[in-house]
């Protein structure tokens, strides 16, 4: 049995523990955060800590990282947390729910997070830090880069790729051999059918770039 941590303390953090309680391979020790966030959020049963007492509280030597963070500033808050804790000599559990089903020979990128009922066919790669969510279908031959986040019911078709630290919503689609530049936002039931440009917005129904960098749209919208 895997002892781990849960890096995050929010909502994600609150339904990876649920699917971990069920799961006979792993036992939850407590949950870590930057020190401004544990008053912020919970998970019932479990205790919060700072970044700055993880090491003395959890030691790495005796305990995994499961990267259990939002989707915040397009995926670089849980890029940052991800690097740091790593530099703090942790090492980052890769987690795939027994009911998920993959099928590539390439290895799971580490820390990446693949939920339930989500098919990662023959060839595809999944990068580091990547969170792939309950019902997504990742096509023969496609890429998703690291530090992701691929939204319930998406599909990424057949030598498709999404590039670094892009946010793909729910029931969205890439159409096959096409590329989501990386910091993109695909809106919920978005159809990429075109190459994107890094930093940019495609929201359904027609999925055409938002006027503003997704910088800005983060700014003032929130993803």
């Amino acid at each position: 049995m895997s002892r781990i941590i849960l890096a995050g303390n929010a909502i994600t953090a609150e339904i990876l523990y649920s699917y971990l309680l069920g799961d006979s391979r792993y036992e939850v020790l407590g949950l870590t955060v930057d020190d401004e966030f544990v008053a912020q959020g919970s998970v019932e049963g479990l205790t919060a800590v700072g970044l700055s007492q993880v090491r003395e509280t959890f030691p790495p030597q005796t305990c995994r990282v499961m990267m259990a963070a939002g989707y915040s500033n397009l995926n670089k808050v849980r890029e940052s947390l991800f690097l740091r804790l790593k530099e703090m000599g942790y090492t980052v559990e890769t987690y795939v729910h027994p009911d998920a089903n993959v099928y590539s020979r390439h290895p799971l990128g580490e820390g990446c997070v693949v939920l339930p009922s989500a098919v990662i066919e023959p060839h595809a790669r999944v990068g580091a830090n990547t969170m792939i969510w309950c019902n997504v279908t990742l096509a023969h031959h496609s890429l998703v880069e690291e530090n992701c986040w691929i939204a319930a019911g998406t599909v990424i078709s057949g030598k498709a790729k999404v590039l670094r630290n892009s946010f793909v919503g729910v029931n969205a689609t890439v159409v096959n051999e096409m590329t989501v530049g990386e910091y993109n936002i695909v809106g919920a039931s978005a159809m990429i059918s075109k190459d994107t440009k890094p930093h940019t917005v495609h929201l359904a129904r027609s999925a055409e770039p938002f006027r503003c960098s997704s910088e800005d749209y983060v700014k003032y919208f929130g993803v």
